[in-house]
């Protein structure tokens, strides 16, 4: 019972402190969290060694497995997580002894650190933290240099220890020297391959030293010749004798030649070292060599003196040394012989058999080996673990390893080190082992592709041991290339020229990465070989039909990438490649791979509507109608994404500039017969200058009947905002359709809506507009009849002349104000008509019993129409009937015919002298306004709020003691002016606001009419 409650409660308590740490990370140990759950582990600590006991807690950790007095415990991420950053530190155990305090526990708690540090500040903090005190102690991982790690290590590895010193960094940069790298593999093999040592017996009498000339040595055929043997035998008895044999020799080298190895034999001065290891006198690294192949004895003699060492032949040989003779010490004559033999062989030929793909898997393995050995370890542990691992490799294997380290080192300067020697060294192992399968016929493209990734997996692994340069990189924000397409980009730079092309030309096209397919045929079109590189952009989109999965989602994959080069090479191969998509959709029945192929045609069909490649997109469109039908669902979201229907106003606006539609794009539009009618009333209705109208209402003809037959549908049946845009378009175009449909809906418009399609009418020029204004006078808002009909009066239309008189003898539409008489009359003006001058004369002297019949308002007006029917006539009548010619000087203006603008000014606008002050109210809100500029119509005024173009205002002028009122409609604003157009007002106010006008005018210049599209209130666009 006491051990399970001992070993609860220690759960308990590492739980709490790996919670109590991590509050700390959180909120600091200041926090109140964190004070609490102090408390609480340090009461589920005391709770596992009550006071009394003996027996501390031992918490240790191994890897991520945390340990209670040596039991592990199953925690949880965090608690592993805890047990891995006390291993990373060196830290192998905690003790908790009874003795220990809360204050201990405390300190002991804070000395982890709260944000990111590295394992040994860690354990450098713990360390600081517990000195002085006595409850808690820390337990290290210690690595001695002792019998523990040499106890099994030859006397090579030793030797190789002390030559590179127990420096990890030393031993780091022989790995990132190919030069070097290459020496250490050579003494690797000498010492497991080097032949028996040499023995020489030695005898003499006497003492006093001795020396004698050396011994010539002698080569054994079939191996390498024989060093000159230097030998000294030493007086006195004799002496154990160790050498090495050097001078002038013949060796077998390797040179580069095209990237391999070509085994030569050249004169030259070195060392040949016991174990059939030759290294040249210009190396710097005889020391390491020597020392991790051993040492070779002398010959042994009767006991007496040391002697100087005795003769070596070299490898491949038995020299004999001649003895020394010399005169000796105390009364005798000292005599040596000594002689040594040596055997070895060099592997400096290559063996000419190609290495097999587990001899391949086998190197890349051992190089992530030597990684990992360079990242963890130094001295002799190192110089063990390298000679063991290049031990495990067969011959063959450690052939190919040396020739592609001297082909490394071949390209690398001089001692100079780099820290991506072992990638760059397994990238070009298996480059050139996939080149060679690949070349002899042994793979076909598809397997190399497959072959290369699962080389990649092993390099991978060496990648994240020698990282830290990429980790840099990627934390600074830089782009680091993919491992896996640094080795296909490495690959395809090495298949020769004839085999790319054959390849890229071959059903087996789609193996190959698109960029290396992007860069190949840029260097063929630079090069002028455009039908090359347009053949194998087809065949290449032909894979997309492929009957294997694998390769159409490649290919799909690749076609997203490289739109642009099919759009620079040939417009045609992007209809040709969405072709092969296209027909794709309707029959691909794997999710992932519509997904692909989806993405693919729409990348194609936004880089042709980017290229403007407009029979590219017709294509386009009609593939997606036929995936339409037989998939709805796919159809519809594809169109949506392609991006051509985006673009329609770019289209519209480019054809406009260049006041021609371009190639194709009439047809691109009728397929778009929504889109494209929508766009062209849009602009329709922006439209300032009459030429830019006509061009649009001409390609809006252009696109034909389905076009047409959206704009009757929108009118007929559309909703309100819909009916409202086209309106003006359609009377354009069509302007019986709408004499047909509009009247019927018109009644059903708010009065913004019917003023805007009013006006939109008017801005059309349609021919047959007067009838269209007629068919809807009835039907509209009474205060928009005026409107109505100054629009019928600017047509000049004389089919208006009978509505028109009747009006003006006094038969109004239901809810129309006298103010509509006065518009009917200007109307008549425009119209010239002889046929009303009677009407007009009645108007001007109809009298009753007191004074004249009609307002002055009216006769004025009468007067004005007349003087344009009749001058010889209108003469008689001006200062006879009440009406003098300063009240003739505001009368309406001519419409010119032709006028380069859609909307053109009726009345003259007058600057008023004295800015009038006016109160605007709309919407129970009542704004201050100030008129500058106004006319019969309407004016300008300057208000501190935006309010929206149709809403309706009711006026009051303020004219000293007067006012004068009038409901107006706002218009479009300038900056901070807006425009209004007076839409009725009473007669006897308009005569008020017509001598205001009039004695302004008289004191000032008129307005200057505008040299752009005017935009004021009188029905100025």
């Amino acid at each position: 019972m006491i051990a399970d409650s001992k070993t609860t409660s220690g759960r308990a308590f590492v739980r709490s402190l790996n919670i109590l740490l991590k509050f700390a990370r959180l909120y600091g140990y200041d926090h109140v969290r964190t004070v609490e759950q102090l408390q609480i582990a340090w009461r589920e600590l005391r709770s596992a060694m009550p006071v009394g006991t003996e027996n501390g807690l031992l918490l240790g950790a191994t890897g991520a497995q945390l340990l209670l007095d040596g039991v592990p415990l199953e925690g949880s991420p965090a608690e592993k997580q805890f047990a891995q950053l006390l291993s990373a530190a060196g830290l192998a155990s905690i003790q908790f002894f009874p003795s220990v305090s809360e204050e201990e526990l405390a300190r002991f708690a804070r000395a982890f650190p709260t944000g990111k540090a590295k394992p040994i500040e860690l354990a450098n903090q713990l360390k600081a933290a517990l000195v002085g005190i006595e409850g808690i102690r820390l337990n290290e991982i210690c690595f001695v240099a002792t019998d523990s790690r040499l106890k099994d290590a030859s006397v090579a590895a030793q030797l190789a220890a002390a030559t590179l010193g127990d420096e990890q960094d030393e031993f780091k940069k022989w790995l990132n020297d190919p030069q070097k790298l290459l020496e250490l593999i050579a003494a690797a093999q000498g010492s497991k391959e080097g032949g028996p040592a040499g023995a020489g017996p030695g005898a003499g009498p006497g003492a006093g030293p001795g020396e004698g000339p050396a011994g010539a040595g002698g080569g054994t055929p079939g191996l390498s010749s024989g060093g000159t043997g230097t030998v000294a035998g030493s007086g006195a008895g004799g002496g154990l004798g160790a050498g090495f044999g050097a001078g002038p020799i013949t060796y077998s080298s390797a040179t580069m030649v095209d990237g391999e190895l070509v085994p030569t034999a050249t004169e030259g001065t070195g060392n040949i070292y016991p174990g059939g290891s030759f290294v040249p006198q210009t190396s710097a690294s005889a020391e390491l060599v020597v020392a991790a192949q051993g040492v070779i004895p002398g010959g042994a003699s009767a006991p007496g003196t040391a002697g100087r060492p005795g003769g070596l032949a070299g490898p491949g040989g038995v020299g004999p040394g001649a003895g020394g003779s010399g005169p000796g010490s105390g009364g005798g004559t000292g005599v040596g012989a000594g002689s040594g033999s040596g055997g070895g062989r060099w592997r400096g030929s290559r063996s000419g058999s190609t290495p097999s793909e587990d001899e391949i898997y086998g190197i890349l393995g051992a190089l992530t080996s030597f990684g990992n050995i360079g990242a963890g370890q130094g001295g002799a542990a190192a110089a063990v673990t390298f000679q063991n691992r290049m031990s495990e490799l067969p011959g063959n294997a450690q052939d190919t390893l040396k020739q592609a380290i001297a082909a490394l080192a071949a390209q690398a300067p001089q001692g100079q080190t780099d820290e991506s020697v072992l990638v760059k060294l397994a990238e070009h192992l298996a480059i050139k082992f996939a080149l060679e399968r690949f070349e002899t016929g042994e793979v076909k493209v598809n397997a190399v592709r497959q072959m290369l990734d699962r080389m990649n997996q092993e390099i991978e692994n060496l990648r994240k041991i020698l990282g830290a340069h990429e980790d840099k990189l990627t934390e600074a924000g830089i782009l680091v290339e993919g491992h896996r397409e640094i080795l296909d980009r490495q690959f395809w730079a090495a298949v020769p020229e004839t085999h790319k092309q054959a390849v890229l030309l071959s059903n087996d096209a789609w193996c190959i990465p698109p960029k290396n397919v992007q860069s190949y045929v840029a260097e063929l079109i630079e090069k002028g070989d455009v039908s090359d590189a347009i053949s194998i952009l087809q065949n290449y989109a032909a894979c997309a039909e492929s009957d294997e999965a694998d390769a159409r989602k490649k290919t799909a994959v690749g076609l997203s990438e490289m739109a642009e080069l099919y759009a620079k090479a040939d417009p045609k191969l992007l209809g040709e490649a969405l072709r092969h998509l296209g027909l794709r959709l309707n029959v691909e029945q794997d999710g992932e791979l519509q997904t692909l192929v989806s993405a693919a045609f729409v990348r194609l069909s936004q880089e042709a509507a980017t290229t403007r490649s407009f029979a590219v997109m017709e294509q386009a469109l009609e593939l997606v109608s036929g995936v339409e039908a037989q998939r709805p669902g796919v159809g519809r979201s594809l169109r949506g994404k392609m991006g051509i229907e985006e673009r329609v106003p770019e289209f519209v606006e480019e054809a406009l500039r260049a006041r021609q539609a371009a190639a194709g794009m009439t047809n691109v539009l009728k397929m778009l017969p929504q889109t494209a009618m929508e766009q062209l009333a849009a602009r329709f209705n922006r439209c300032g200058l009459r030429e830019d109208a006509e061009q649009v209402a001409n390609l809006a003809a252009d696109l034909g009947e389905e076009g047409l037959q959206y704009l009757r549908s929108s009118l007929r049946a559309g909703p309100i905002t819909a009916a409202v845009e086209i309106a003006g378009l359609l009377s354009k175009v069509d302007p019986q359709a709408v004499e047909v449909f509009l009247p019927a809906r018109m009644k059903d418009f708010p009065r913004p809506s019917q003023d805007r399609v009013i006006r939109q009418i008017s801005a059309s020029g349609a021919p047959g507009r007067c009838r269209i204004f007629l068919e809807i006078l009835d039907h509209v808002d009474p205060l928009i009849m005026p409107l109505v009909i100054d629009e019928i009066g600017v047509t000049s239309d004389r089919e208006a002349l009978g509505r028109l008189l009747t009006i003006v003898d006094g038969d109004l539409p239901n809810g129309a104000s006298p103010y509509l008489q006065v518009k009917a009359i200007e109307a008549l003006g425009r119209i010239h008509a002889p046929e009303s001058i009677s009407s007009l004369r009645r108007v001007i002297e109809a009298k009753k019993m007191f004074g004249w019949q009609h307002a002055q308002e009216l006769r004025i007006a009468a007067l004005q129409a007349l003087i344009r029917l009749d001058p010889e006539l209108a003469r008689d009548f001006v200062g006879r009937y009440g009406i003098d010619r300063a009240d003739l000087a505001l009368a309406p203006l001519d419409v010119a015919p032709n006028s380069k603008f859609v909307r053109q000014r009726r009345h003259t606008r007058v600057r008023l002298l004295k800015p009038v002050t006016a109160i605007c109210t709309f919407a129970k809100e009542a704004l201050r306004a100030e008129i500058k500029t106004a006319s019969l119509s309407g004016g300008l005024a300057t208000i501190n709020r935006h309010i929206a173009p149709g809403t309706q205002v009711q006026l009051r002028l303020q004219l000293g003691l007067r006012n004068v009122q009038a409901t107006a409609l706002m218009r479009d604003s300038r900056t901070q002016d807006v425009a209004f157009e007076i839409v009725d007002m009473n007669l006897e106010e308009r005569s008020k606001y017509r001598r205001l006008l009039a004695d302004n005018q008289s004191h000032s210049t008129p307005a200057p009419e505008p040299r752009t599209q005017p935009a004021s209130g009188e029905a100025a666009a």
